[in-house]
């Protein structure tokens, strides 16, 4: 399997929310935040770094990006394509790939249940009474 190593610059998107997913990312060093908009606000999602991963959803399941990571420091990462990892997948017996189909369907679920919740979150104003 040919490894592409790739760098991103500070504030520099590694993917864009609502795009093809082609590759998934492993940090090798730097940073990255994942976020998405709602409703034209930036709503953080959360932090990832060295030796994490991100984008790996988009590959499995053949779904649009559901968010954006964007570089928060100068990230090295090396690239996994769609195909290297079917490729994969296709060595496995199949309860293993039907696993992963559902696991990761499961965390786009839970992700949009992330998401609509700091969305909703953000929108609470300060000083405000709360029941």
């Amino acid at each position: 399997m040919a490894i592409v190593r790739k760098t991103f610059l500070p504030g520099e998107d590694l993917f864009i929310e609502g795009q093809q997913g082609t590759e998934a990312y492993l940090i090798r060093s730097g940073h990255v935040a994942i976020w998405r908009t709602d409703n034209g606000t930036r709503v953080n999602i959360a932090v990832r770094a060295e030796g994490e991963v991100v984008g790996e959803m988009a590959l499995i399941d053949d779904a649009v990006r559901s968010a954006t990571v964007t570089a928060e420091s100068r990230v090295e990462a090396e690239t996994i394509t769609r195909q290297q990892l079917l490729d994969l997948v296709d060595k496995a017996e199949e309860p293993l790939s039907r696993i992963l189909h559902q696991l990761f369907e499961s965390l786009r679920a839970a992700n949009d249940l992330i998401s609509a919740y700091a969305s909703q979150i953000s929108r609470i104003t300060p000083g405000a009474k709360h029941s």
